[in-house]
């Protein structure tokens, strides 16, 4: 039996060091895979000041500053620092002394190895300047041409782009490629420059991690902290401390990652609590075992002189070092595992939950030894006072303790499913592991199959009246049962256990990786999402994207704001034709086809053939000082907006004009014209119309109402004819758009459809044909729009409270109100291999950008491992029970050896008295089986859902899903106990035959 209770211990302690060291191993592969996947801000923190005038002294401060920072999180940094500061520039051109616009002034460190020079060099001399290619060739500028800075002049040592724009040394800035386009650069110079000028600049110290090795799943958070705290622990050690500015954009991309396994750390408890409360369960069970086995051992002592409380003690000491033992075994087998695969110095940065449960197990077993060795010894000695003598008290004890665990689990399950997860909220409003929620499972289980337990007495005693005159063998069973319940339903309460953790493993297993697959389609919306939210996603890079190897389809999307009174969301823009071809299913929940017709709304404006090659448009262009220039925007049919410029016209009689343009491949619908009629003063008004349009010769039709907007709040647009196909101008506008209005009237009253979520749907009371009013970022109107579909999830939101409409209606408004390009942030990409596609895209993509793949390789393997965490709580159970039913069935042959020799003796044979011990054992199991099969069919059916949830970082995107089970792993877990147990019992049938063939001499042979 003390072998038992070492082997019971040892599995324990090994599995609960064992799930905290592979949870911490897959958190931290994870964490680096994610970082791997970052690039520019994302994997860079920065500290900017004003220059001090002891620039040296501050630059060491700094670095001192940022040593004592993160020397304790045991991740090292590199730290460069440059200086930056906004420039004006000019070019002395005396044909064109007023050129001159915005610029970034910067003092780059190791500039040679981090650029290449199109031509000449780095700035050697406090006259040079370094000019980004880009904007060089926009300026015109060569090596050896002035330019001023902010009123200093520079002589152009060289121009140079960045070599690796991804380098998070440059912290995501587009313009070292670029060459910015508001702001043009950046002017590099040498730092000695910086005194040729009256304002200070800025210097910005930028922290890069020297290896993403050195993170791990434990000390990234304290990296967060520490960068947290910089404000605070800095002050008076910097110079220039008041003008500090933190940006930790790395701090946010490892919060982010914490947020992600922030259920699997709640799941952790969940497996411990699992095997823990089945380990005491079972340790109670084998200490009474061993108790009631010994009894008259206790009677030997006793009657020698000892007293009870003495040899109680020596009970629970041998408990308590069996106990120790077992826990030092499985820690020994964890730290050779550890040795053999990795690093055994993993064990020394364990958390503290990984010994926690051990401990609290060791200490309940000899918390059990002590209680039950004592009261075993006065039930022996002194029979009036122990417990043979408090019958009526030890009948009412298990259903009291029946009832208390009841009430503990019921109050716990009730928590979980009222707040949905483990994880909750605390006061201060950050996600915290709910104590009470995460044993709703083990308590739920350990109260039913106690259950199980206390009515087994009652169970067995009618059957065994039952069946007086049947066969002897099942009655003597049966009456055995009924007598000594304590001690042969031991293996009822542990094969219970361990079947029903198998069950609740699977269906766990089974529920999670089906919520994963469809969150992760949902989170993705498509095979690949791009996402660039700082820097939008141009037209050339969008093409890009769509002729990378293994892309079979790109399309862009927009993503906004929903703001619905206090109700908050995202609003998805797509073409139907994107949602058609590129959005995924998400496991059947959501139905592309439906949604795409269910929002589709009719594009107006002539329809551009695919293969195109040329544009002829003819207008009628009257009083115009000069011919206006035209370009045209064409959306094709996943909504991608290009403009396409016309060039010089030619004139023809009665003030026609004709332009040309090619449209470089471009097809879809013409959408507006933009017509640049100059700056220069009317004499009378000039009238401007539409006459006719052709691509490649074929006639386009072009009789839509197209509304006039002079794009500036502060001009009025020009006055439209009445059929809407031009207008007149009065005065000078910079810009008029035509666009094609979606009513064929100037009113252009716009009444789109749009699908909802059901959760948005059921906040706002919102039924298929409802009016929704809601803003768009380019209309200074709300939109008014009618329900046309509610579904349980819209793939690509970030929430669960999501609106999807045609991205024709947001291309429409931007056009009608705003003069820039309308930036998207988003794109879907279609590819048979995500993963490949991933690594191809990020080289042509901005280096903030987020590219996410629908198969998510990074969360499976890090989120799954809460699956495994259970699977092997199901395993480590199911070992225990063989263990403990070996030890239970080795107790019933030491105290019923006497009951074996007397049976002979009346003549029952060995192979009948094997028949007996088999169907008492047999009786057991079958209960224990049936027990633990609704044990933790119950237990599934109330928690599994919550914790499922609570495990996968983006469950609420799925609102709608199905409780599962993975009936291969349930049956192989069954599979294996059962032969475990069969093991046990062929060799206890043995033995027995062995012993009751002994009992009477000549018959060893039957």
């Amino acid at each position: 039996m003390l072998a038992a209770i070492v082997a019971v211990v040892a599995l324990l302690s090994g599995f609960s060091l064992a799930t905290t060291v592979y949870i911490d191993q897959q958190g931290t592969a994870g964490l680096r895979a994610e970082l791997e996947t970052r690039a520019g801000a994302d994997l860079a923190l920065r500290a900017a000041f004003d220059l001090a005038e002891d620039a040296p002294a501050q630059d060491e401060a700094v670095r001192a500053a940022l040593a004592r920072t993160f020397d304790p999180t045991g991740v090292s940094f590199d730290v460069t620092r440059s200086i930056e500061a906004e420039a004006y520039f000019t070019l002395p051109d005396p044909d064109e002394p007023d050129e001159g616009g915005p610029g970034e002034l910067a003092t780059i460190p190791d500039l040679e190895s981090r650029a290449d020079f199109a031509t000449g060099g780095a700035p050697a001399g406090p006259e040079d300047v370094a000019v980004q290619a880009v904007s060089a060739e926009t300026l015109g500028l060569e090596v050896g041409d002035p330019i001023v800075l902010n009123d200093v002049e520079f002589i152009v040592s060289g121009t140079w782009i960045a070599t690796d724009p991804l380098d998070p040394r440059w912290y995501g800035d587009e313009t070292v490629v670029t060459g910015g386009s508001d702001r043009l650069g950046p002017f590099a110079i040498a730092e000695e420059a910086w005194a040729r000028f009256e304002s200070p600049p800025t210097a910005i110290w930028t922290a890069v991690p020297r290896s993403v090795d050195e993170f791990t799943a434990t000390n990234s958070d304290s990296v967060v902290i520490a960068w947290q705290g910089v404000e605070r622990q800095w002050r008076g050690e910097v110079p220039e401390y008041s003008s500090l500015v933190v940006q930790g954009r790395l701090t946010r991309t490892l919060g982010d990652f914490a947020g992600r396994i922030l259920g699997l750390r709640a799941i952790e408890p969940v497996a411990a609590v699992l095997v823990a409360g089945s380990a005491l369960v079972v340790l109670s069970q084998l200490v009474q075992l061993l108790v009631a086995t010994r009894e008259r051992e206790s009677a030997l002592y006793w009657a020698r002189g000892q007293s009870p409380s003495g040899i109680a003690r020596r009970t629970t000491a041998e408990v308590g070092v069996a106990s120790l033992v077992g826990a030092a075994i499985g820690v020994g087998a964890v730290a050779v595992g550890l040795t053999l695969t990795s690093d055994v110095r993993e064990l020394l940065a364990v958390r503290s939950s990984g010994v926690v449960v051990p401990a609290v197990v060791v200490g309940g077993a000899i918390a059990f030894a002590a209680v039950a060795s004592y009261r075993s010894v006065v039930s022996v000695t002194t029979p009036s006072k122990g417990g043979r003598g408090s019958a009526r008290v030890r009948r009412a004890a298990l259903p009291g303790v029946v009832v208390l665990v009841a009430i503990a689990a019921a109050l716990a399950v009730w928590q979980l499913r009222l707040y949905g997860s483990p994880v909750t909220p605390n006061a201060a409003g950050s996600p915290t592991i709910d104590p009470v929620a995460v044993v709703a499972p083990a308590a739920a289980l350990i109260a039913i199959v106690l259950a199980a337990l206390a009515a087994f007495p009652g169970i067995v005693g009618r059957l065994a009246r039952r069946t007086r005159g049947s066969d002897v063998p099942s009655h003597l069973a049966l009456r055995t049962l009924a007598r000594y319940t304590g001690r042969v339903a031991a293996p009822l309460v542990i094969v219970a256990l361990a079947v029903g953790a198998a069950t609740f493993g699977a269906a766990f297993s089974a529920t999670w990786n089906q919520l994963f697959t469809q969150t992760a389609d949902l989170h993705a919306g498509s095979d690949v999402r791009i996402s660039s939210r700082f820097d939008p996603l141009s037209v050339a890079e969008l093409d890009a994207v769509a002729a990378a190897d293994g892309v079979q389809r790109a399309a862009p999307f927009d993503v906004q704001v929903l703001s619905i009174g206090t109700v908050t969301g995202t609003t998805l823009g797509a073409a139907p034709e994107t949602i058609r071809e590129l959005a995924t299913t998400a496991g059947g929940s959501f139905s592309p086809e439906d949604a795409a017709a269910a929002i589709t709304i009719e594009q107006p404006g002539p329809a551009v053939p695919e293969g195109a090659a040329e544009l002829e448009l003819r207008v009628e262009a009257l009083k115009f000082e000069e011919p206006p220039r035209l370009s045209a925007w064409i959306a094709d049919s996943f909504g991608s907006l290009r403009s396409v410029e016309f060039g010089e016209p030619a004139a023809e009689p009665d003030g026609v004009l004709v332009y040309r343009a090619d449209v470089g491949g471009a097809s879809g619908t013409l959408l507006s014209f933009d017509v640049r009629a100059g700056s220069s003063s009317l004499e009378e008004p000039a009238t401007f119309r539409l006459l006719s349009l052709q691509a490649d010769g074929t006639e386009l039709q072009l009789d839509q109402f197209w509304i006039t907007d002079s794009l500036r709040g502060q001009f009025y647009p020009p006055i439209p004819l009445p059929d809407g196909d031009g207008f007149t101008l009065e005065s000078p506008l910079p810009i008029v758009r035509m666009t094609a209005t979606f009513d064929g009237t100037g009113a252009d009253v716009l009444r789109p459809g749009v699908v909802v979520t059901q959760r948005l749907a059921d906040l706002l009371q919102l039924e298929d044909g409802d009016l929704v009013v809601f803003a768009l970022r380019d209309s200074p109107q709300s939109v008014t729009a009618f329900v046309t579909g509610i579904v349980p999830s819209i793939p690509g939101s970030r929430t669960d409270m999501a609106l999807l409409i045609d991205l024709a209606v947001t291309n429409h408004l931007h056009l009608r109100n705003s003069q820039q390009t309308l930036e998207l942030t988003d794109a879907w990409v279609t590819t048979d291999d995500p993963e490949g596609v991933r690594d191809e895209l990020r080289a042509l993509l901005p280096a903030n950008t987020r590219i996410d793949s629908r198969a998510d390789p990074v969360g499976r393997q890090v989120l799954g491992a809460a699956s495994i965490a259970l699977w092997a709580a199901a395993v480590c159970c199911v070992l225990i029970a063989i263990v403990a039913v070996g030890s239970a069935s080795g107790s019933r042959l030491r105290w019923g050896r006497n009951d074996i020799a007397s049976l002979r003796a009346i003549g029952l044979s060995p192979r009948e008295q094997s028949s007996v011990l088999l169907r008492e054992l047999g009786i057991v199991l079958g209960v224990a089986g049936a027990a633990g099969i609704l044990a933790g069919g119950a237990v599934t059916l109330l928690t599994v859902a919550e914790l499922a949830r609570a495990a996968v970082d983006r469950a609420y995107l799925a609102l709608k899903f199905s409780v599962a089970i993975d009936w291969v792993g349930w049956g192989v877990l069954l599979a294996a106990l059962a032969a475990g147990i069969g093991l046990v019992l062929l060799s206890l049938s043995g033995r027995v035959r062995a012993i009751a063939a002994r009992a009477l001499p000549g018959e060893e042979t039957e």
